[in-house]
């Protein structure tokens, strides 16, 4: 299970450790690398980045040298979100990617403050009624 921490990072599975925001990059990578491969990335703004596929969800990581770990993007690595994910990824004991998308948005609701959350961004899927396709985390006032 994946587990989400606003404006702190993310917990991996299996026990694998914690992306912290502001962490360096070597310290994020080898993490990851305890829990599935790990490969070179590039995204636009970014110093460093690296990606991931861990039971169908692709994780991609990244930040900049003086701030270290920024961004945690977890998405479905295949297809049209019609089903759970494979492995939990929960948000303050939501599975944020294991229900349909009302289902997800009605229980965040139901948890005061949580969707106030600006670091945390869930991306629907297209058409409606499906399940979300992917949740992006950011550092936010982290920083």
């Amino acid at each position: 299970m994946f587990e989400i921490l606003p404006g702190r990072g993310l917990v991996l599975p299996l026990g694998a450790g914690t992306l912290t925001f502001g962490m360096a990059e070597r310290d994020a990578q080898w993490a990851v690398a305890t829990l599935c491969d790990v490969r070179e990335a590039w995204v636009c703004g970014l110093e460093w980045s690296f990606g991931a596929t861990y039971q169908g969800l692709d994780l991609l990581v990244g930040g900049v040298r003086a701030g270290g770990l920024g961004t945690v993007h977890l998405e479905r690595a295949t297809g049209l979100p019609d089903a759970p994910a494979a492995v939990p990824v929960v948000l303050d004991g939501v599975d944020v990617l294991g229900y349909p998308q009302e289902e997800v948005l009605e229980a965040l609701e139901a948890l005061e403050g949580q969707l106030r959350c600006p670091e945390v961004k869930l991306w629907p899927s297209d058409p409606p009624g499906r399940y979300p396709a992917a949740v992006h985390l950011s550092a936010g006032a982290a920083r």
